[in-house]
C-alpha cells in the first residue's frame, strides 16, 4: 500500500519528518496513528487582544469609604478584557497563594487601599520604628525574615496583652547598614502605626500654647524592670556625646517621677514600654540596642500618617534586588478588629454619572501629579470623599 501523501486530508499537515503512519482496515473502518512530533512552527496559538486603546463606559460602580480617604470608579470589562482574561490568566484549582517575593507594586497598592479605608476621625496613631542589633545578622536573608519577624510577633502579642484595644499596620523594610561590624550587609527594620492607645496629657507648649499629650501603657513598672535596667546603663555604659548622655537622664528622671503618681500619670509610657519589650524579645542583652533600637512618635494630623506613610512604609525593594528573594509579607495588619475602619458603600451609577466622575477623578489627578494620566476603565483615589455628594443628582440639560 502506498502511504498517503503529506497533503493527506486525514492527516492534516505532516512536516517532512512525520513519514511514518499505520493504516489498519478492520470492518471498513481505517484508523491512522501518528507516530512522530508536529511542528510546534504549524500549530496556530490564540491571539492576544490589544487594550492599550481600549475604552469602557458601561455598568459603572462607585466604591469609596465614607469617613475615610479612598475612592474607586470601575467599569464593566470590555470584550477584549473578557477575552484576554478567558485565555491567558490561568488560576490554580487549590487556591492558594504562592511564596511572597519582595514589596511588588500590586502589595504596595493593596497596602495603600487599606490604610486610606480608615476612618480620618479617629484619634491619631503613633509612628515606631524597630531596629534589629549587630548580634542578630545571619547571611541568609529568608531565615533572617523569619527570625525578624518571630520578634515582632512575640511584642504584638505582648502588646495586646497589655493594651487590647492596640492596632494597626506594620511594615518590614531593608536597608544596608551604614556602621558596625556588618557594614553594608542588609538588615530589616520594621514600621508600625498604632492606633488605640491611651492618651494623657504631659505638659503645655508654650509657643502654641496646645496641650502636649503621650501615649502610654496601663501597666505600672512594677518590679522596676525599666528603672533596674537604666541603673545599670548608668554604671556601666559609656555615652558617646553630652548631648545623648542628658536625653537620657531626662528619660529616666520622668519615668521616676511619673511612677509616683497616682492614677494614670503613674503607668508606664508606650515609649517606655515598647523600649524594654523590644530589648527583652530580641534577647540581645545590649544596653547599645535598648537606647537607640525603638523610636515613638506622636502624629498630630492625617497630613502626618500619609507623610510618614510615603516616606517610610511605602518603599519598593527593588534598588536592594529583594523582588526575587522569598522573604515573606512586606506588610500586614495586627487586631484587625479593633481598627478605626470607615464605613464602605457601593453604589452603581448610571453611564453619564459615571463617565463625568471618572473625568473628574482624573483631572484631580493629573493636578496632583503634574502629568498628563490616562485611565480608560477604572480609576482610584486617595482623597476626601465628602465632595462626592455633588454627584447625587444628575446635571441639568443645556443645549451647549
Amino acid at each position: 500500500m502506498k502511504p498517503p501523501c503529506q497533503s493527506d486530508s486525514l492527516t492534516g499537515r505532516l512536516t517532512k519528518r512525520s513519514r511514518l503512519v499505520r493504516l489498519s482496515v478492520k470492518t471498513g473502518q481505517i484508523v491512522i496513528g501518528l507516530a512522530c512530533k508536529i511542528n510546534p512552527k504549524m500549530v496556530k496559538t490564540v491571539p492576544h487582544c490589544d487594550t492599550e486603546r481600549d475604552y469602557s463606559c458601561t455598568s459603572p460602580r462607585i466604591l469609596y469609604a465614607e469617613g475615610g480617604r479612598y475612592l474607586r470608579v470601575k467599569f464593566a470589562r470590555t470584550p477584549a478584557m473578557e477575552w484576554n482574561q478567558e485565555h491567558f490568566y490561568k488560576f490554580s484549582d487549590d487556591h492558594r497563594r504562592g511564596v511572597c517575593k519582595g514589596f511588588s507594586f500590586g502589595s504596595r497598592r493593596r497596602m495603600l487601599d487599606r490604610l486610606n479605608q480608615v476612618s480620618v476621625a479617629a484619634t491619631m496613631p503613633d509612628f515606631i520604628t524597630l531596629t534589629l542589633p549587630d548580634d542578630c545578622f545571619e547571611d541568609s536573608v529568608s531565615s533572617f525574615s523569619k527570625t525578624a519577624k518571630l520578634h515582632l510577633d512575640v511584642l504584638l502579642k505582648r502588646l495586646r496583652r497589655a493594651c487590647p484595644s492596640a492596632c494597626g499596620f506594620w511594615r518590614i523594610e531593608w536597608k544596608a547598614r551604614k556602621s558596625g561590624a556588618h557594614e553594608g550587609k542588609l538588615f530589616p527594620h520594621f514600621h508600625l502605626l498604632v492606633w488605640g492607645l491611651p492618651d494623657r496629657k504631659i505638659g503645655t507648649d508654650f509657643n502654641t500654647g496646645a496641650d502636649l499629650m503621650e501615649s502610654f501603657v496601663p501597666i505600672h513598672d512594677a518590679q522596676q524592670k525599666f528603672a533596674g535596667l537604666c541603673e545599670q546603663i548608668t554604671e556601666s555604659y559609656i555615652f558617646e556625646n553630652r548631648r545623648s548622655a542628658e536625653k537620657f537622664a531626662t528619660r529616666k528622671f520622668t519615668h521616676f517621677i511619673l511612677s509616683t503618681h497616682q492614677g494614670e500619670r503613674s503607668y508606664m509610657s508606650f515609649f517606655d514600654w515598647v523600649s524594654l519589650a523590644w530589648y527583652h524579645v530580641v534577647g540581645s542583652e545590649n544596653h547599645k540596642h535598648f537606647l537607640a533600637g525603638c523610636r515613638v512618635e506622636k502624629i498630630r494630623s492625617w497630613g502626618g500618617v500619609l507623610s510618614y506613610c510615603a516616606k517610610y512604609m511605602s518603599k519598593s525593594d527593588s534598588e536592594n534586588f529583594l523582588s526575587d528573594v522569598p522573604t515573606g509579607r512586606s506588610w500586614g495588619i495586627f487586631n484587625r478588629a479593633f481598627v478605626p475602619w470607615a464605613k464602605m458603600i457601593e453604589l452603581p451609577l448610571d453611564d453619564d454619572a459615571g463617565i463625568r466622575l471618572r473625568r473628574v477623578a482624573r483631572r484631580y489627578l493629573e493636578h496632583r501629579l503634574g502629568r498628563r494620566v490616562q485611565r480608560h476603565f477604572g480609576i482610584t483615589l486617595y482623597c476626601d470623599t465628602s465632595w462626592l455628594k455633588n454627584f447625587s443628582h444628575s446635571p441639568p440639560d443645556t443645549p451647549f
